[in-house]
């Protein structure tokens, strides 16, 4: 469970397989690239840690998500090139899901704890420098404006910075105002590169990257001016 920081909506960790088809929708009513289910395991088998879900209080429908991963800085994958990489994604989350259903919950869910703790401490164990992705985020309509992408976005923050990674970078359409203006101006992401015809519909995107500094990480408000210092973690 993730302390919640919005009145009536919880923040969950994606747990299993139950909520892959949660994710999927919540993903596909809002964005415009349609990646295949192939796509979301990659992220959500490897990094569940990750993802993390908004769930209305009384509801077991989650209304947000966001769906991260982490890799070694010269060895990040985009959310095209992971595509190359699907097959055997397909291969490992098959087998997942089969040691899942002769599991109890409680095992399942040791297990997938289990298995992310010992990846991230090899990873840790390994030269280089790790960064953070975001790959997806998603609020639904009629909760928008609430703060609970903001929310999302701070939560798997924190995360990343806890797992010793260095930055986190996203992709994002050069048309979409609002989400680099949550990103810049909420949380200082900037841009580093702008990849011409990036997309299926061959929209333009910016690459945008946010350095996690070992001193205080400063949010701004909406008008661009410091809001307030966020120690360690980029915490509330």
């Amino acid at each position: 469970m993730v302390d919640s920081t919005i009145p009536g909506i919880r923040f969950v960790d994606y747990e299993d397989e139950s909520q892959l088809h949660q994710v999927m929708d919540l993903v596909g009513r809002d964005l415009s690239e349609p990646y295949s289910i192939f796509t979301y395991r990659y992220f959500l088998y490897r990094f569940p840690k990750l993802c993390i879900l908004a769930v209305p209080e009384g509801s077991e429908e989650p209304i947000g998500c966001v769906v991260g991963k982490m890799d070694r800085e010269d060895r990040s994958l985009s959310m095209f090139e992971i595509g190359a990489e699907e097959a055997a994604v397909q291969q490992e989350a098959q087998e997942q899901v089969a040691d899942a259903t002769t599991s109890t919950q409680q095992e399942h869910e040791s297990s997938n704890g289990d298995h992310f703790d010992t990846m991230i401490n090899s990873q840790q164990q390994q030269q280089g420098e790790w960064t953070g992705y975001i790959g997806m985020l998603a609020v639904r309509e009629s909760y928008r404006r609430k703060g609970i992408g903001k929310a999302l976005v701070r939560q798997v923050l924190q995360r990343m910075k806890a797992m010793k990674c260095t930055s986190a970078t996203l992709e994002t359409e050069v048309t979409n105002v609002t989400a680099q203006k949550l990103y810049q101006t909420c949380f200082g992401f900037v841009r580093e590169e702008m990849l011409v015809r990036y997309y299926l519909n061959w929209n333009d995107a910016y690459r945008l990257r946010l350095w996690f500094a070992n001193t205080s990480h400063v949010e701004k408000d909406g008008n661009g001016r410091a809001a307030k210092a966020l120690p360690e973690g980029v915490t509330n």
